[in-house]
């Protein structure tokens, strides 16, 4: 298998010079260019926009509004790959669109997109749609949802399969699924369907039956086919490594042990990682167990990156109880390495804790604390973010400290995130719990929460010897 680094696409001189400078202006002109009747302007602006990954989401489905269906079609393509579930909902949105088209598109990435709301949405459009193109493709997505470890997609695309009514394309499609259903061999059940409609008549779906009950239980990917198309992953055009994760993304967990090992044999080759990422994301959470180990393995900060990255994503909590460790494995690297590399380490260690804190988890709550005590180390805004989704009223006086120090973007989301714990730990502007704190974090506790109001004293002038009950810092 080629190690080389990756190289710059042809389109690679389009983006020179016809892209303005700038991430602003250079995300603009992409998504301007997309629609472009160019090839080569629009291959680097679709290579360009995916190499932004989550950035380039939100206006790549601000495009699916346009009446343009070229540059919807080509948006939807760029959503299916990105595989990022904040596009499942609009795209299923477009499964109700006049043009047919766009409606095979939109369930073609629907099946690239691991979300919840995916199986229900292709199972509804299957039950409603006619024309049969759509269904066709409505069916292939269940399927490779299906080989992606999502189990819950079978039944709706048996159930395809199961009609005798439904299209005989339609069934022979569904009927991929059966070897891919939980179980390392071919289940009793899948066995027993495939041998009542073997018995069928006559048609393509009884012929399709047979072969397949007297082939293997399960199709797998030829070691060399593997590295074809780990090799692939890695190339210069975008048509090639495109087409590597679309079958990579078919062959379920059997490719992630090999698709981690690609990565690694290219070390600091941030491209490859992103590739590799938009493979193991669409996997199901039970598939990516085997990530576990190389949380403890790797050193690499591009590579650990990408990751913290797929575990947030899958939302395993067998996963996600790794990273605690993980977050202190690099706590202790970071002091064995260069200066730029620690840098690197904690950036990483920094949205391993954001990643945690969104999954609910304190595992990591001494390393989160550890880095917010931390005056020699600048802070990040997902610390602060991560910090206020798990903290106690406890944290208080460190976060105050930490928003004295911070600046810019940190010292806002530090605010806010003083702002969540007070108002989820129902703290009150009240003498009280200022008098407790030191006088740097006392200032700093009444230029976000406001000066305590003064306390309402009684008829016949007498103040009372306790705060009267006052209501929560926030409605």
């Amino acid at each position: 298998m080629s190690s080389r680094p990756h190289q710059g696409s042809p389109a690679d001189e389009v983006l020179a010079s016809r892209v303005p400078r700038g991430p602003e202006a250079r995300l603009r002109a992409w998504i301007e260019a997309i629609s472009s009747g160019d090839a080569a302007e629009a291959e680097a602006a679709q290579e360009g926009l995916v190499s932004l990954g989550g950035r380039a989401v939100r206006p790549l489905l601000r495009c699916l509004e346009r009446d343009d269906d070229r540059t919807r079609l080509r948006a939807i393509g760029l959503l299916g790959l990105l595989g990022d579930p904040r596009a499942a909902e609009p795209l299923a949105a477009l499964l109700h669109d006049s043009s047919e088209k766009i409606r095979r598109s939109a369930a073609t990435a629907l099946g690239r997109i691991a979300s919840p709301l995916v199986v229900p949405t292709l199972a509804a459009l299957l039950r409603r749609e006619t024309a049969p193109r759509v269904r066709l493709a409505a069916t292939r997505a269940l399927v490779r949802l299906v080989q992606a470890g999502h189990e819950e997609a079978l039944p709706p695309a048996l159930e395809r399969l199961a009609d005798r009514r439904e299209e005989p394309r339609v069934r022979m499609a569904a009927m991929e699924a059966i070897p891919w259903a939980p179980g390392e061999e071919l289940s009793r059940e899948g066995r027993s369907l495939l041998e009542r409609l073997a018995r069928e008549r006559r048609g393509p779906v009884p012929r399709k039956a047979r072969r397949m009950l007297a082939s293997a239980p399960r199709p797998r990917l030829d070691p060399w086919v593997l590295e074809r198309l780990l090799d692939d992953l890695g190339s210069r055009r975008l048509a090639t490594w495109r087409q590597a994760v679309a079958q990579l993304r078919r062959a379920g967990s059997a490719v992630v042990e090999p698709l981690v090992q690609a990565m690694l044999d290219r070390p600091g080759d941030r491209e490859y990682a992103r590739r590799v990422v938009l493979v193991l994301r669409s996997l199901s959470s039970r598939q990516l167990g085997r990530l576990g180990p190389y949380l403890d393995l790797v050193r690499d900060p591009v590579h650990l990156a990408a990751l913290v990255e797929v575990v947030e994503e899958a939302g395993s909590r067998a996963l996600l109880a790794r990273l605690a460790g993980f977050v202190g494995r690099l706590a202790r690297l970071r002091e064995e390495v260069p200066a730029d590399e620690a840098r690197a380490l904690d950036r990483v260690r920094h949205r391993a804790h954001l990643a945690l804190a969104r999954a609910g988890s304190r595992l990591g709550i001494a390393d989160l604390r550890r880095i917010l005590e931390d005056t020699a180390q600048p802070l990040a805004p997902e610390i602060a973010e991560a910090i206020g989704l798990i903290g106690t009223r406890g944290d208080l006086p460190a976060m105050l400290r930490a928003y004295r120090r911070a600046r810019g973007m940190t010292r806002l989301a530090l605010r806010d995130a003083v702002l969540q714990v007070a108002r989820r730990e129902r703290v009150r502007r009240t003498g009280r719990f200022l008098d407790s704190l030191e006088l740097a974090e006392r200032r700093a506790a009444r230029e976000i929460l406001g000066a305590p109001r003064p306390t309402a004293r009684r008829r016949g002038g007498r103040t009372p010897l306790v705060d009267s009950p006052e209501p929560p810092l926030l409605p």
